[in-house]
Formats: structure tokens, C-alpha cells, sequence
């Protein structure tokens, strides 16, 4: 399953599409290399197993900015087309049609702004081999979870109610962190990657999430998924077999930060509720900023 909306199921849902059935094959958290490139840059991350160090965590973060860039450009290809899909609509329909359609394509300026700057850092050290600023943080569990998902975003709040940066300001760069979770040989790993600084709010995101206890950073990751991409595909069991309000829950955190829902500074913060009974065995990170060895909470 996806969390992606079509535009039908958004006029259809008055803005509360829920995750919809797509095909094993169509289910890639990014289409965006042809296959060529793809198997000679990504060599080292595609095979059965994967160390995680600097070089793959790297490969992992190029392949989220890549991805949102492509996501980016596709969007922007389509608004025109989902511009006059609100033809032989009732007034109100096509008043809502181009208010999120106007919404969101703000955001995907902006957005598509940001994301090329920080594809041009990371297209620089691919080029150069160096890695020099970059940070990971990895999370291995002992099974699989219901989720994958590609993606980069602006870290804005932590896993313990803090705010770490306000995005409304303009005029000023703000930091990204990118994540990847996926499964080899019958678990999942989350890598979190960055270029910046060891006190910055990517590092301060990790190093909540490494204080989170081994049993609670499975549920945690579920929440941050819903909150911060759309890139997600979901086991159908899974979301199935969720009470009712839980999906809910998930429905009001995929809105959060867009018009329909504010962002709250406890969106990610530990209520308790369980999603998965996975659990966190190992964590890697990089030497210059380890956020475990910097958390007195931390553990794997």
C-alpha cells in the first residue's frame, strides 16, 4: 500500500485520502535512475546484505535527496495538467480543487529550492569521494517492519517535544536529514543521513531518537514516516490490522504542516501506543558526531 494521494482521492476525500492498494511492482521508494546508473552507483546497497559505514550511509542519502529532486520535478511537470481537472465541478469542489493545488505548489517551489542546493553538496562529494560533513546514524531491528520508505526533509521537532527549527523564517538555509528504511535478510535497517554540523537539528533528531528506549524506536520511526514523507509503502496486513484510531492517527500526522493541519511539537513525542513489536538490536553511527555515545539515554 501507499500513502501517496492521487488528486481523485483527494477531491473524492475532501482532503483525508487513506492509503490505497498498488502493485509489488510499482512499489519502489525511487524510480528516479534508469537501471544502468542505478546498479553502477548503488552497487554497493543493492545486494543481499549491506556493512553500514560512511561510503554506504552516503549512498543511502544521495538516493533520498535524489529521489525528492525527482519527486520535485514530476510534481511541477503535472500542475497544469491537475490544474484543470477541476473543470465541471461544483463551485465549492473547484474553490477546494485550487486552494490545495495553489497550497501546494508553494510548497514545491520552496521545496524544490532547498532540495537542489542540498543535491549539489552531495553531488560534489560523489564526484570527489570525499565525505567530508557528513554524519549517519543507522538502526538495525531484529525483524521486519510493515514500512519502507526513501526520503529528505527539514528536521523541525525532536522525539522529546522540541522544536529544533522553525521554518516559517525565510531568508535562511535550513538543515535537512535524510532516511532510509529497508530490509536485508530478514530485518530492517534505518539509516539517517545529513551534511552538517554535530549540534545541528539533523544531530539533535538522532540523538532523540538514539535516547529512545530499544523497544519504543520501531514505533517512533512508524510516526516519523507518516509525519515528514509521502514515500512510504506499507504492508496491507499491517494497516489492517490497526484500530481505528490509530489510522487515524497516521491520517492526521501524513496532513501535518500542510494546510489542513498545523504542526504540533509533540507530533513525534512517546504516548505509548504500540504499532509493532520490533525491536532495536544494534546502532551505527559516524565517529564525528555519534549521537548514542553522546546520550546519556541512549540505547540500542
Amino acid at each position: 500500500m501507499t500513502v501517496k494521494p492521487t488528486m481523485k482521492s483527494m477531491i473524492e476525500t475532501r482532503g483525508n485520502p487513506v492509503p490505497r492498494k498498488i502493485g509489488v511492482g510499482n512499489a519502489s521508494v525511487f524510480p528516479g535512475f534508469c537501471s544502468k546508473h542505478d546498479t553502477t552507483i548503488f552497487k554497493a546497497i543493492e545486494g543481499k546484505t549491506v556493512a553500514i559505514d560512511s561510503s554506504t550511509a552516503f549512498l543511502f542519502a544521495y538516493r533520498a535527496i535524489a529521489y525528492e529532486r525527482f519527486a520535485k520535478e514530476a510534481q511541477l511537470r503535472s500542475a497544469p495538467i491537475q490544474a484543470e481537472m477541476d473543470k465541471g465541478k461544483p463551485f465549492r469542489t473547484q474553490a477546494y480543487i485550487q486552494l490545495y493545488l495553489n497550497s501546494a505548489l508553494t510548497g514545491i517551489n520552496t521545496g524544490m529550492e532547498d532540495v537542489s542546493r542540498w543535491k549539489a553538496g552531495y553531488d560534489e562529494r560523489l564526484l570527489s569521494g570525499s565525505r567530508d560533513g557528513f554524519r549517519y546514524f543507522a538502526v538495525r531491528f531484529d525483524s521486519v517492519l510493515p514500512v519502507v520508505a526513501c526520503c529528505a526533509f527539514h528536521p523541525e521537532i525532536d522525539f522529546h517535544g522540541n522544536q529544533l527549527q522553525r521554518l516559517a523564517r525565510r531568508g535562511s538555509d535550513f538543515e535537512h536529514i535524510t532516511l532510509t528504511v529497508t530490509a536485508f535478510e530478514g530485518e530492517t535497517i534505518a539509516v539517517f543521513g545529513w551534511i552538517g554540523p554535530t549540534d545541528g537539528p539533523a544531530a539533535l533528531l538522532a540523538r532523540s531518537f538514539s535516547g529512545l528506549s530499544t523497544d519504543r524506536k520501531a514505533d517512533a520511526l512508524i510516526k516519523l514516516l507518516f509525519l515528514q514523507s509521502d514515500n512510504i509503502f506499507l504492508r496491507q496486513s499491517w494497516w489492517d490490522g490497526l484500530t481505528e484510531q490509530n489510522q487515524k492517527l497516521f491520517q492526521g500526522l501524513s496532513k501535518s504542516g500542510t494546510a489542513e493541519r498545523a504542526r504540533k511539537v509533540s507530533d513525534l513525542a512517546d504516548d505509548g501506543t504500540t504499532f509493532t513489536t520490533a525491536l532495536a538490536v544494534d546502532v551505527i553511527s559516524s565517529e564525528q558526531t555519534d549521537p548514542v555515545a553522546s546520550s546519556p539515554k541512549a540505547s540500542a
